[in-house]
C-alpha cells in the first residue's frame, strides 16, 4: 500500500507540475492514470473506494 501511495504522489506531482496550473486549497485534483506495482491506477477509481490524500514532498528520498 505504501508503494502505491508513493507512486501516486510522484505521478500526481509530476502531472501537476507539467501543467503548471496551481490548484486552490481544497480544490479537487484532476483525474489521472498512472502505472504502479499493481498495474494501472486511476485517481477516480481510488476515490470510489474511499478518501484519497495526495501529497507532494519535493525533498523526499534525497540525501540532503
Amino acid at each position: 500500500m505504501k508503494r502505491m501511495i508513493r507512486a501516486g504522489i510522484a505521478i500526481a506531482a509530476t502531472l501537476l507540475a507539467s501543467k503548471v496550473a496551481a490548484l486552490e486549497i481544497n480544490a479537487p485534483a484532476p483525474d489521472f492514470t498512472a502505472s504502479s506495482t499493481r498495474g494501472e491506477m486511476t485517481l477516480s477509481e481510488l476515490w470510489a473506494k474511499g478518501p484519497v490524500i495526495l501529497a507532494y514532498y519535493y525533498a523526499d528520498f534525497t540525501s540532503g
